[in-house]
């Protein structure tokens, strides 16, 4: 060995280099040489690939349940390990969208369309990001761009910029008109019969018996909203909406002066949208009014606030105080409030919708017979069946505790047990018309003889929405 190694030694090479300065000289090239390739290595080093696909899946999770600030801050982490995941792009673009990070939101796009420049739809959510910053002409840009790699014409473009524009105006306008004619079984809420045991009276009160009638009615609904702050997540908000129903049987006009009703309310409030939350705080004014002969008027104060547990669960609280006057019976003047929570559950492909709740409800008169304590739960389906239709289907059970009884030949305490089951269809023929079908069935059991009654009531109109 050890004349192997002195002869090995002293070998001369090309040059005249001895064999230990080639090494000092090849050792520094071949670290420059391999160092790609260890890089390489280090990137496909399992347990690395490993926790950055970890980090993906956590990162992509907080951006579903709406945790958009750490669902960026934990992409750009992982752009710094990963810059050529295409997944990680794009979820650090969706992930500033929602973060209002609108700049970094639309360099990500950019990197992104750079790779893959025939991806229509990341055309399309960059117009999105354009038109939040007020970029119009860029938005328009990327929409032609989209139409183009679609195959879709330029006027399909410009129509999509409006409703851009339209969708993030700071300004917004939004209202349904509509018409249509009805079926009330019972329009004046009646027992069947005008005899009826009162306490230990026997007694007939006159045109109290359900009186039915075909109908029309037309209605209007108005909502605005104005964002001072391009940024801000504040709103000031208002609505206006109005309805009228009429009958064709007489009788209600000359007993009861109740043939024809209206409507109307306007409000006027603040707003907050967060990425999880949403604050609703209005104070409205509404009337209900019978043949402008007699009317209910009430003002207050309304507050609902939603909370999104998951993406598909949520949890909406509401609750509302009016001041009412009635001008034809004073003794029910008075306050009247609710408060309730629900939770809506969003299922399958087409985002059905499913709410459950209840709420408690209250009423403190001028006379204390007409106050009452009371709850009511309920539940309502939303499916979104193909070609436009959607189905709602329906059902809610009220109690109501009253102080005194309901009329002053009775000795019970009335108490009412409420139920309504129906459903409503829609199909919508294209973006603004609608045909509308509805039925509600009405049944109250009560403790007085005068408010037991069952009602149908049947809907058919058409809406244009705008």
């Amino acid at each position: 060995m050890t004349k192997l190694h002195s002869a090995t030694t002293s070998l001369p090479l090309t040059g005249g280099l001895p064999f230990r300065r080639f090494i000092r000289i090849l050792f520094p090239l071949a670290a420059l040489l391999l160092l790609p390739a260890l890089a390489a290595a280090a990137t496909d080093d399992p347990l690395r690939r490993g926790a950055t696909d970890q980090l993906k899946v956590e990162a992509a999770s907080l951006l579903r349940k709406g945790d958009a600030d750490t669902a960026y801050e934990m992409y750009k982490r992982l752009l710094r390990s990963a810059a050529d995941d295409d997944e990680v792009c794009l979820g650090l673009a969706r992930s500033a969208t929602a973060a209002k990070r609108w700049n970094q939101s639309v360099l990500a796009y950019e990197m992104l369309l750079e790779r893959h420049p025939g991806e229509a739809g990341l055309y399309g959510e960059l117009a999105n990001v354009y038109m939040l910053i007020g970029d119009k002409e860029a938005a328009e840009r990327s929409l032609v761009m989209q139409r183009a790699l679609a195959g879709k014409a330029g006027q399909d473009a410009d129509r999509t910029l409006d409703a851009l524009e339209r969708r993030y105006d700071q300004f917004q306008i939004h209202g349904k008109l509509r018409a249509g004619l009805l079926y009330d079984s019972n329009v004046n809420m009646g027992p069947n019969s005008e005899d009826m045991d009162l306490g230990n009276w026997r007694v007939k009160v006159e045109d109290a018996d359900r009186k039915g009638s075909f109908g029309a009615y037309l209605g209007a609904d108005l909502d605005l909203g104005w964002r001072p702050l391009r940024d801000s997540g504040w709103w000031l908000v208002g609505d206006a909406k109005g309805f009228w129903r009429g009958y064709e049987n007489s009788d209600l006009h000359d007993s009861l002066h109740s043939r024809e009703s209206q409507w109307g309310r306007a409000a006027l409030g603040a707003r907050h949208v967060g990425s999880k939350t949403l604050l609703d705080l209005r104070f409205k004014a509404e009337i209900f009014d019978f043949e402008f002969l007699q009317h209910v008027a009430g003002i207050g104060p309304e507050a609902s606030f939603l909370y999104a547990l998951t993406p598909s669960i949520q949890l909406i609280s509401s609750a509302g105080l009016d001041s009412r006057t009635y001008s034809e019976s004073k003794e029910r003047n008075g306050g009247y409030g609710w408060i309730g929570e629900y939770l809506r559950f969003f299922f399958g492909q087409d985002n059905h919708e499913f709410i459950v709740g209840g709420r408690f409800l209250g009423a403190a008169t001028n006379r204390d017979d007409y106050s009452y304590e009371g709850w009511e739960g309920s539940a309502r389906f939303l499916f979104k069946l193909p070609h436009g239709v959607e189905l709602a289907p329906f059902a809610s059970w009220t109690q109501e505790y009253y102080h005194g009884p309901a009329t002053i030949l009775e000795t019970e305490n009335r108490f009412d047990n409420r139920w309504r089951l129906g459903a409503s269809a829609t199909w919508r023929l294209d973006e603004a018309w609608a045909l509308e079908l509805a039925y509600q069935y009405t049944s109250n059991d009560s403790a007085s003889p005068l408010y037991d009654y069952t009602q149908h009531l049947v809907t058919a109109g058409v809406s244009w929405s705008f």
